[in-house]
């Protein structure tokens, strides 16, 4: 890794000399050459995603097993690459390039909560159950990956001395290597069971039940200390392996370090934009971002177990079938250009544009950079796919030339021409600017059934054709069609009542949304209510629409019913209040509650015993009245009382 950012150094410094020459006027990309070397330095941050096998079946009678989790901490990555890149069509814009890449990349392994419980056989020949723990189980690697990038190269240039450049494409992988050092230790313990033998005396045999029987030899740190608080564990279990069971505390295996290869290629992703600063126009200096992301497969070792024994330890990488790989950092490069003499031709730049200050406005523009000042320049342009515009000017002292009071479209085929040589430029989309409606005034209808409501909206461009789309009660209604007023307002008239949803107003290629709103005619007032000397308690107590306060017609009902609660301390009330079917069945549910607490409290008010009314609210599920018409719509929108029964 160090030859390789020595050798790309050195190569950086030797061709800027070679490159480097005195010259005071930007070379346009098409005359350099199409051919380029580039050379890279990268270094950032690298994160790795582990996918592993299931290994549960190389445990001999394997219990109570977890593998951990596997993950990737603390990544870096550090390295670089050469390329050889070529340019094609006439502005040297795009190109391909390839060449090698060689990253180095260092970060942790780690592994929690390790545990695992199988059948083995101790140094005196008897089965047993194995258990081993082990926690935080670090391995530092270092990898050593290389690809071939195969990319598409960008690259443009803004003035004399700076530009911009990226890459993207494929990866693709020839070695991941990878060097760990581990720091993991384990915990061995054992458990033991026996039974009678045909001969009368006692055998091993392995306790296969995820809960070990309490009648069985535990040979673990938890037994040991119930058995013997402030006991020496360590000295227990050396006693214990030394009589030829495989126990032991915080074991580290023979070897903890080695060697592990991802056996299988991959295509990977580089994205990398870059500055570019021109020291000439041969040589530049580049920094920027690049990101790589490419996953690694690997053919799982045979029988992987973490470890299989006492002092013994296989990678987790081993047991890695796959491993996604990112990097994402920061690139410092260079570039050399072959050289290339040619006769200066005609050349724009680059163009900027515009858009009009209001929809349907003429006062936009787009200019024209970099042409030979002070010259006349013919200058033409197709809008919308229509006959050409030319347009005879003078460039500017700065190169520039602008061409002025154009609208929102499509304009293809722009060029410049000056004497016998012609320059292209890119095509342009200018846009109208977002309109907006300031604000909306509406006018109910003057009675139920008749269609004289409006609706104004202002903010819109005067004089401009206007359509109008909208929804009533959500049917979609005939699109409205007119012109924009002076005062840049449009008035949509003949409406009737309905709630108004989705209403959209179009001027050329401008579109705004108006706030939904509703029109309701005005309530005719109901027709009052006479008490007759015999009093009828059920007759209705009437209210507005969408009112929860009591019409006047219905006080001296309520003020008899309030004059007979206090004559009668005995009588209960029952008030039941219902709506009509205009709006949702929540809404008219907590409406109807209202309507029937408000007939509670005026005969509160009243002086009657509040504890002797009970209220019901129904919504709009029982209509007295169709809910077709106004007037039957103004009969449900009642309260009635009843006198219950014995004062219940």
């Amino acid at each position: 890794m160090k030859k390789l950012i020595i050798l790309l150094v050195a190569a950086c410094g030797s061709a800027s000399v070679i490159a480097q020459e005195p010259n005071s006027h930007q070379q346009p990309d098409y005359l350099v050459s199409r051919w380029v070397i580039d050379l890279n330095l990268m270094g950032g941050m690298a994160s790795q995603k582990f996918a592993t096998a299931n290994s549960s079946a190389n445990y001999p009678n394997g219990l109570n097993l977890n593998p951990g989790q596997l993950k990737y901490n603390n990544g870096a990555s550090f390295g670089g690459d050469a390329q050889v890149g070529f340019f094609f069509g006439q502005m040297r814009h795009f190109g391909i390039g390839t060449g090698f890449m060689y990253m180095g990349q260092h970060g942790d392994a780690n592994l929690n909560n390790y545990h695992a419980e199988y059948q083995a056989t101790d140094g005196n020949g008897n089965i047993y159950r194995q258990v081993v723990n082990g926690n935080n189980i670090d391995e530092m690697v270092n990898s050593s990956i290389m690809n071939i990038p195969l990319v598409l190269k960008y690259k443009t240039r803004f003035n004399k001395h700076w530009g911009f450049s990226a890459d993207a494409g494929a990866l693709f992988n020839l070695q991941m290597e990878n060097d760990y050092k581990t720091n993991a230790a384990f915990n061995y313990e054992a458990i033991y069971k026996t039974e009678t033998s045909s001969d009368g005396g006692t055998v091993s045999v392995y306790d296969n039940s995820p809960v070990a029987s309490s009648g069985d030899w535990f040979v673990t740190k938890a037994e040991f200390l119930k058995n013997n608080p402030g006991g020496n564990y360590q000295n227990y279990v050396n006693m214990e392996h030394a009589a030829g069971i495989n126990v032991g505390n915080n074991i580290m295996p023979g070897s903890t370090k080695g060697t592990t290869s991802y056996t299988m290629g991959s295509v990977g992703l580089l994205l990398r934009p870059t500055l570019n600063y021109y020291i000439s126009d041969y040589i530049t200096l580049n920094l920027g971002a690049y990101y790589m992301a490419e996953q690694n497969k690997n053919g799982v070792q045979s029988n992987y177990r973490l470890e299989s024994g006492m002092g013994t330890y296989s990678s987790v990488l081993n047991n890695v079938k796959t491993s996604t790989n990112q990097v994402y950092g920061i690139d410092f490069g260079a570039r050399f250009f072959f050289r290339k003499h040619q006769k200066t031709p005609l050349n724009i730049t680059f163009v900027d544009e515009i858009a009009p200050t209001q929809c349907l406005m003429e006062d936009g523009s787009f200019t024209l950079h970099g042409l030979p000042p002070n010259q006349p320049v013919m200058v033409d342009y197709s809008v919308n796919g229509g006959s050409p515009y030319h347009s005879t000017k003078i460039v500017q002292a700065d190169g520039n030339v602008s061409i002025n009071h154009i609208g929102a479209g499509s304009y293809t085929g722009i060029s410049a021409t000056i004497k016998n040589q012609n320059a292209k430029a890119r095509d342009l989309i200018i846009t109208d600017p977002v309109i907006r409606i300031t604000s909306q005034n509406t006018t109910n209808p003057t009675m139920s059934g008749t269609n004289n409501g409006s609706v104004k909206l202002n903010g819109l461009a005067a004089g401009g054709n206007v359509t109008i789309q909208y929804n009533v009660n959500g049917t979609t209604q005939s699109t409205y069609t007119g012109i924009v007023n002076p005062d840049n307002s449009v008035t949509i008239s003949g409406l009737y009542e309905g709630t108004y949803t989705g209403m959209r107003a179009t001027v050329g290629n401008c579109s705004a949304n108006a706030a939904d709103f509703v029109l309701a005619a005005p309530t005719p007032a109901p027709e009052p209510i006479v008490v007759q000397q015999e009093y009828d308690l059920t007759t209705p107590i009437l209210f507005d629409f969408n009112k929860s306060s009591i019409h006047i017609s219905s006080y001296p009902l309520l003020n008899e019913a309030s004059r007979e609660m206090n004559k009668d301390k005995e009588m209960y009330i029952r008030v039941d209040a219902h709506t009509d079917a205009i709006g949702s069945n929540a809404f008219n549910q907590k409406l109807s509650e209202r309507r029937a607490n408000s007939v509670k409290t005026y005969l509160k008010n009243k002086g009657a015993n509040p504890a002797r009314i009970k209220v019901y609210g129904h919504g709009k599920s029982e209509p007295a009245a169709s809910n077709e018409t106004e007037e039957g719509r103004s009969k449900n929108r009642r309260a009635v009382m009843h006198k219950l029964p014995e004062g219940k």
